[in-house]
């Protein structure tokens, strides 16, 4: 029983910070607008021309692709292997210990 009570206030306060988290955290949209803002600030900071650090911005961004599609590769493929019916049993098997 008592571990039941247990679980029940580990669940009440894993909701409350879940809540919180929900109401009071920002977005990753705003973390990344955030961080073009600074870097864009810190670019003319030094010196740089506004035309160069859109044109370094540019390039930088359309470089990512390749990296973005192996990973998403990753993604989907370990998904496909997961979702397996071997992969799933050993998975089962393997949070049994």
């Amino acid at each position: 029983m008592a571990a039941n009570i247990e679980e029940s206030r580990s669940a009440r306060f894993a909701l409350r910070c879940a809540a919180w988290a929900e109401r009071w955290f920002p977005d990753s949209w705003v973390f990344a607008a955030l961080a073009v803002v600074i870097v864009t600030l810190a670019t003319l900071a030094i010196g740089a021309r506004p035309a160069e650090a859109a044109k370094a911005f540019g390039d930088g961004f359309w470089s990512l692709i390749p990296f973005t599609m192996q990973m998403a590769f990753v993604v989907i493929g370990g998904y496909v292997v997961a979702s397996s019916p071997p992969a799933v049993r050993l998975i089962d098997r393997l949070a049994r210990v």
